[in-house]
């Protein structure tokens, strides 16, 4: 196998193309639209493909972080992933990391100065986030700390973006709180993936791995979950250009939807309710931001 075969066939074992690029799209497509009421000068289709591009760079390269941090536990649970299998090398991950910042940073740079800085701070914050701020000791036994400072790069990537729509400053940007409630909206949210993911019925934890059920029972992770879904949309009602009672009841019904499953995976404490309090934990995250983004075009 060539390497850019090995890499093709990595990418779709672990960063599935057509559910990460909905993702990606739709949370862009948020951000335009969210910064649209506000001075942009967001307009050609170029742009958009230089966005695109660079954020999912930016999105890839924290998968590489992860498949290089889990290493250790990987090689003695799932042998079966690229990197303990041999699919791919340490230093072929340290090379794709080394790409994807490159190819963010002429991104960004493509809309000034003020774009470039505010992706260079995104770009620092990850790589402190991958070396585990210098405590892995400390933060890795703490599953929901090591959790929330990790997805709170989300937010820092957002307003990236918004510089990179508006050539603002990020101190401009953290002035307007329409922005920084979408952006902090936005960390809840991939807060409900990550902790939705890794909670299971008691049949399928595994010996010597953590998970929010595990740690707090099949209630607390889903108290988790809830709460952030909560907070997520109640921070979104105040965004600017919106169909308010589209957006209110919109989101309200997902709401309910993560509500009635989770309450179904905590009464049966069985495989399949649980698998799909996980997959809706996962999908929520599109949900939510096609849901925004329909209250914005629907009059």
């Amino acid at each position: 196998m060539t390497k850019s075969q090995a890499w093709c066939q990595f990418t779709k074992e672990r960063f599935e193309p057509w559910s990460h690029l909905t993702m990606i799209v739709v949370f862009l497509i948020a951000h335009i639209l969210v910064v649209s009421p506000v001075k942009t000068i967001f307009a050609s289709s170029l742009n958009d493909i230089i966005l695109l591009i660079g954020v999912i760079a930016f999105y890839f390269k924290l998968r590489l972080y992860d498949e290089v941090k889990d290493y250790d536990l990987d090689v003695v649970i799932n042998k079966a992933r690229p990197l303990p299998r041999g699919l791919l090398t340490h230093k072929d991950m340290y090379r794709g990391m080394a790409f994807c910042i490159l190819i963010e940073l002429i991104c960004f740079a493509t809309q000034g100065t003020e774009s470039c800085i505010t992706i260079v701070i995104a770009i620092m914050y990850s790589l402190i986030m991958y070396k585990e701020f210098f405590i892995p000791e400390k933060i890795r036994p703490l599953l929901t700390t090591y959790a929330l400072i990790h997805t709170i790069v989300t937010t820092i990537l957002s307003f990236a973006i918004f510089s990179f729509l508006t050539q603002a400053s990020l101190w401009e940007i953290i002035q307007e709180p329409t922005l920084v409630s979408f952006a902090f909206a936005n960390w809840l949210l991939f807060n409900i993936f990550e902790f939705g993911r890794k909670s299971f019925a008691t049949s399928e934890e595994r010996e010597n791995v953590d998970t929010y059920s595990s740690l707090f029972g099949r209630p607390g992770a889903v108290m988790l979950v809830v709460s952030q879904a909560v907070v997520a949309h109640f921070l979104v009602l105040n965004l600017k250009g919106t169909n308010e009672s589209f957006l209110l009841w919109g989101s309200g019904v997902l709401l309910l939807a993560l509500a009635v499953l989770s309450m179904n995976y905590i009464m049966t404490n069985r495989p399949g309710p649980a698998k799909a309090y996980r997959t809706f934990s996962s999908v929520y995250i599109i949900a939510f931001y096609l849901i925004l983004i329909m209250s914005h075009i629907i009059p």
